[in-house]
């Protein structure tokens, strides 16, 4: 039983040293992979640089407007389109099943309808 608390004891005073060595050469492992990886990344860095600087030119030619206003103009259309259409559907379904007042009323009258033919 001695001999075990002896060996726990060793291994605390070398824990810290371990940790120390360990630390070190996950650092300088990094370091490595950094300067291996370097040229990839520098060229990566000069590419978005590059496009960021020319779509910095390209946008600031442009007239500055309200969010809202572009907002707008770019769902009008599709607002119209799905209004009409479920105006249309709407219609249709009161057409098919009227004084129906949901969408599952309509699905009843409809099954009402082939259960009577």
């Amino acid at each position: 039983m001695g001999e075990a608390v002896e060996t726990a004891a060793q291994a605390d005073e070398a824990a810290i040293p371990l940790t120390a060595i360990a630390l070190a050469v996950g650092i300088a492992v990094a370091s490595l992979y950094v300067v291996y990886i370097a040229p990839v990344l520098f060229a990566e860095v000069l590419v978005d640089g590059a496009l960021s600087y020319a779509l910095f030119r390209h946008l600031r030619g442009h007239d500055r407007q309200h969010w809202l206003a572009s907002a707008f103009a770019r769902t009008i259309w599709p607002f119209t389109a799905t209004a009409v259409f479920l105006v249309a559907v709407g219609a249709a379904m009161a057409a098919y099943a009227p004084g129906a007042k949901s969408v599952g009323q309509v699905v009843k009258h409809a099954s009402a309808q082939r259960a009577t033919k």
